[in-house]
């Protein structure tokens, strides 16, 4: 199909330039000859200052543009401000996304980072261009669901650290699944080898009793939740069963990929893994029971026993609070949630340091991070010191429970009032007599 000429200003960029850029943009490279060229007559030029927006997300879109000469930058809107997506170059298009979609709505702002020139065409031209050749179609809306992809990774957490570059090379190998409301997505006790991220719908995470075969739902996940990736870091079988509430969409990241873009960045490999940390759910060890005892003070002291390994664990009235929940299907968010509600305190640290030393001394079973998951922190270490260990390390930070303000102080006062409360777990190898009778229970000094 002949295209009629769209401008009749005298072009600053040579015909043999544009049909070079249009030729080095895979979604045009295979238009024949006499195609291409005529493509190329019809691109109108628009120049723009650094800093000039060229398109702005949210409004409508009539037109595609290929950058001549100059620099541009792709962003979306976050809660934050502005978030780059990538940065364009000469030979690089975009607006493409806006005339493939119905209502022509831009899907991300690009701004001029230098002075810029462009060569664009507008819809009605796009549109006779994709009835004529549909390979360009075909081609065109790949790079523009790429693209979409990409967007959503950056707006959902823990992607949003990647870089542009890591980003699309992440995006181009996911694979979109649509199911159907009651799907189930995975399921409990089966193994993993790939994690989903929730693109549209919503999901809810349920657990199974095995002594009862009953179901209890404990989560609902909407839109931007990643779910299934534990499996896939702790070589451990799935804890829960998600199934879809309504028709949702997914994006399957497979176990490999999701370790290379761990491998590659430290800041999104430690997100992942506190999120893990998050979800998992810390069991009491089989075989071990429990004694109390009434100081004179009146206060209750107890002690964990393992017979088969004659170890001891001695805990506080806070530490029973946590132990008691340790039953496999409270997460460490739910832990953290209850500890805060009962005792005023927000300790997600603490908490996960005191199950983390009870994991080490063996009266909990908890999840332990695979050797071959790129972690700053050692392997062996069970999973909620890793994820203390990580974010004291990427993010700076003690505990949540200190914030800025006027109030700084008196929290401060409460986070080490908490601190020296929940830390309160002491191993006693040997007999129980090693301890000493009536004492008060030992108190680990956490700074």
């Amino acid at each position: 199909m002949a295209l009629r000429p769209e401008s009749t200003v005298e072009p600053k960029v040579p015909q043999e330039r544009r049909s070079a850029l249009l030729a080095g943009v895979p979604a045009f490279s295979a238009l024949p000859a006499e195609a291409l060229g005529a493509l190329a007559a019809r691109l109108e030029e628009q120049r723009f200052h650094a800093q000039q927006e060229v398109v702005v997300e949210g409004s409508p879109g009539d037109r595609l543009y290929l950058i001549a000469e100059g620099r541009a930058e792709v962003s979306t809107r976050g809660p934050d401000g502005a978030v780059p997506l990538q940065a364009l170059g000469a030979g690089e298009m975009f607006g493409e996304i806006a005339l493939l979609t119905p209502g022509g709505i831009r899907q991300a702002t690009v701004v001029a980072l230098t002075s810029l020139l462009t060569l664009s065409i507008g819809s009605a031209s796009f549109q006779e261009l994709v009835l004529g050749h549909p390979q360009v179609a075909a081609a065109l809306h790949a790079s523009a669901e790429a693209m979409l992809t990409a967007k959503f990774l950056k707006q959902a957490s823990p992607f949003t650290t990647l870089d542009a570059r890591r980003l699309r090379e992440l995006a181009a190998r996911l694979e979109r699944v649509r199911l159907e409301p009651g799907a189930e997505v995975i399921r409990q006790g089966e193994r993993g080898d790939a994690c989903y991220l929730l693109r549209s719908g919503r999901a809810e995470v349920v657990i199974r009793d095995p002594s009862t075969a009953t179901e209890r739902q404990v989560a609902v996940l909407d839109a931007g939740a990643l779910f299934g990736e534990a499996a896939l870091l702790t070589d451990s079988p799935r804890n829960a069963t998600v199934r879809t509430l309504e028709a949702a969409e997914v994006l399957v990241i497979r176990r490999g990929d999701l370790l290379d873009s761990m491998a590659s960045d430290e800041q999104f490999s430690g997100r992942v893994l506190e999120q893990v940390g998050h979800h998992d759910r810390p069991c009491q060890a089989a075989g071990v029971s429990v004694h109390q005892r009434v100081t004179e003070d009146g206060e209750t002291i107890t002690t964990l026993k393992d017979s088969r390994r004659e170890s001891y664990y001695r805990l506080s009235p806070d530490g029973w609070f946590i132990w008691q929940r340790l039953d496999g299907q409270h997460t460490m968010d739910d832990l953290v949630g209850e500890y805060e509600r009962e005792f005023k305190a927000h300790m997600p640290l603490a908490i996960g340091e005191v199950v983390a030393a009870l994991t080490r001394a063996g009266f909990v079973q908890s999840a332990t991070i695979s050797p071959d998951v790129a972690s700053p922190i050692p392997p062996a270490d069970p999973l909620p010191q890793r994820v203390g260990g990580l974010v004291r390390r990427i993010f700076g930070r003690k505990s949540s429970i200190v914030r800025c303000g006027a109030d700084s102080h008196r929290d401060a006062l409460v986070a080490v009032r908490a601190w020296r409360r929940i830390g309160v777990g002491v191993m006693i190898m040997g007999t129980q007599n090693d301890t000493q009778p009536g004492g008060r229970p030992d108190r680990l000094a956490v700074s």
